[in-house]
């Protein structure tokens, strides 16, 4: 059966729209021009993924979970989030850091890794249609990252509902 294996989540300091989940360099000077259903796309050099949200410059809240094997996709998955793509990435680092902006030092924000691998990463985001800048009481953007070791896969969309992501489908 497959089983979650750690987890971590923090709030998180955006700027420029993306969370940028990093190797223990806390570098990438990856581009994407594509995004995987305007959510995510995955540097093909390894050791970078980027995701895309609905504000410019906010804080937003990242739950990165670390399982043994793809997590199970249920219903209330699907209703909880607006916004659900996969993406193959090959990590040689010890970590994932997801700090975007941090100095890489918050334990927090990083989800430490099994070893060098190909790993699938599912990504799901909600709120994104919320406003950009949000006022107090306005829903905070959220956004799950769940990792597992696998082998090299196509990229896929599983839901894609948010107009952000639609605009960023559409460039």
């Amino acid at each position: 059966m497959v089983g979650l294996v750690r987890q971590t989540s923090s709030q998180v300091h955006i700027d420029a729209s993306t969370v940028d989940l990093l190797g223990a360099d806390l570098f990438t000077d990856y581009q994407p021009e594509e995004w995987v259903g305007g959510l995510v796309a995955a540097a093909p050099s390894g050791d970078a993924v980027r995701i895309v949200c609905g504000q410019e410059i906010a804080g937003i809240h990242v739950i990165a979970q670390l399982w043994d094997g793809r997590p199970p996709m249920g219903a209330t998955d699907t209703e909880a989030w607006q916004d659900i793509a996969e993406v193959s990435v090959d990590w040689r680092s010890p970590l994932l850091d997801f700090g975007t902006t941090g100095d890489g030092e918050d334990q927090a924000q990083q989800l430490v890794m099994p070893g060098p691998g190909t790993y699938r990463i599912r990504v799901s985001a909600r709120n994104r249609d919320d406003g950009d800048p949000r006022e107090d009481g306005d829903p905070t953007e959220a956004v799950r990252i769940q990792v597992w070791q696998a082998p090299v896969e196509e990229e896929c969309v599983i839901k894609q509902s948010s107009r952000t992501a639609h605009l960023w489908t559409d460039q």
